[in-house]
């Protein structure tokens, strides 16, 4: 403690122990990048060899073409998906290969698969019974497709409204109507 003398009145100040803390700024951003911000060039070959049996296999095949590329089955999924977000350069060589494979864009093949659904037979059931939890799932997808669900919040109420006019108002309103009709 160091004593110093203000206006003839002695007063204690601490001394400090250790020099004040200066402040560390971090410019390079740090953790991983996501595949998603990964230029194709600078994936890994595994990746890469992915995406080749992607194009190969189809794109129904997602988890089958990641894990014979190597990456690890519980993983596969969502490597595919973090793959293929955000490239449409990749997305529109996959619906040349479709074109190529089946006669017809990844659009046509989706709507191919949804109409067989609708006629889906239970798995387990005896004889060519419905199976109605995918056929209700399916015309589910097809409504989202098509965008025939209403808006999430639709709120609607009746509110009555009380205007208040007064002499100036109405002037306001009388002039406003006759420069209207003057310029149509």
């Amino acid at each position: 403690m160091k004593e110093m003398v203000f206006d003839g009145i002695p007063v204690l100040i601490k001394e400090r122990e250790r020099p004040p803390r200066t402040i560390r700024i971090r410019t390079k951003k740090r953790g991983r990048k996501f595949l998603k911000d990964i230029p194709f060039s600078k994936l890994s070959p595994q990746h890469k060899q992915a995406l080749d049996n992607l194009s190969l296999m189809g794109f129904g095949k997602k988890k089958a073409a990641a894990v014979y590329a190597g990456v690890p089955e519980h993983n596969a999924l969502r490597t595919m998906d973090s793959l293929l977000v955000g490239r449409k350069s990749i997305v529109k060589e996959i619906e040349e290969v479709c074109q190529a494979l089946y006669g017809k864009g990844t659009d046509e093949k989706v709507a191919e698969v949804l109409v067989d659904q609708l006629d889906a037979v239970h798995p387990l059931a005896k004889g060519e019974k419905k199976d109605n939890l995918a056929i209700l799932g399916t015309a589910k997808e097809i409504n989202k497709l098509s965008d025939n669900y209403p808006a999430k919040k639709v709120d609607v109420r009746e509110m009555g409204v009380h205007l208040v006019f007064g002499a100036a108002d109405i002037k306001a309103a009388k002039q406003y109507r006759e420069l209207t009709d003057e310029d149509s």
